[in-house]
């Protein structure tokens, strides 16, 4: 498949994906189905994750969005990260921060330095795929999805140059 000048290949499975989701949500049902929890989405690409995660839990949730971003037309990270925040009521309250992919950390870290002024009573993270090869900042992630090497990938949310978010399935850069 190609996505500009870029191709790629099929690298992770919607059924790969799914049952990953499922995991996750599992963990998450165990931790929070008693606790007052606000789901903070990282747009734009974590949209499609969340919304099957989100589907996936047996307790009322509180849902907000954010903008963060720290790509633009490249395949790797700017190192700059854009955050746009709205006005949270997130004090005294367990916040989840869902993601779609963790790779240099440095996007994470502005969210969460961003979000504990808000005055949150915990923080945690999730994140359908994570990168620790490609970390610059360490940065504690709760629930894991599914840990890749440092290859570029599309699909399920993920873009290149804001093309591939509708694909089904995750895709692995191949030239």
């Amino acid at each position: 498949m190609q996505i500009h000048d870029k191709n790629f290949e099929i690298f992770i499975t919607a059924d790969e994906i799914q049952s990953t989701i499922k995991k996750l949500a599992g963990l998450i049902n165990l931790d929070y189905s008693d606790k007052e929890l606000v789901l903070v989405i990282i747009l734009k690409g974590a949209f499609i994750f969340a919304a099957d995660l989100v589907r996936s839990l047996n307790f009322q949730s509180q849902i907000e969005l954010l903008s963060a971003k720290s790509y633009g037309k490249e395949i790797t990270s700017s190192g700059n990260v854009e955050i746009s925040l709205p006005n949270l009521n997130i004090k005294g309250k367990h916040v989840l921060i869902i993601e779609d992919i963790v790779d240099t950390g440095l996007t994470l870290s502005s969210v969460k330095s961003a979000l504990n002024k808000f005055g949150p009573l915990s923080i945690e993270i999730t994140t359908l795929i994570s990168k620790p090869a490609m970390r610059k900042i360490e940065i504690d992630v709760k629930y894991i999805g599914i840990e890749i090497p440092p290859v570029f990938i599309v699909g399920f949310g993920l873009d290149y140059a804001e093309h591939g978010r509708n694909l089904p399935d995750i895709y692995a850069i191949t030239s």
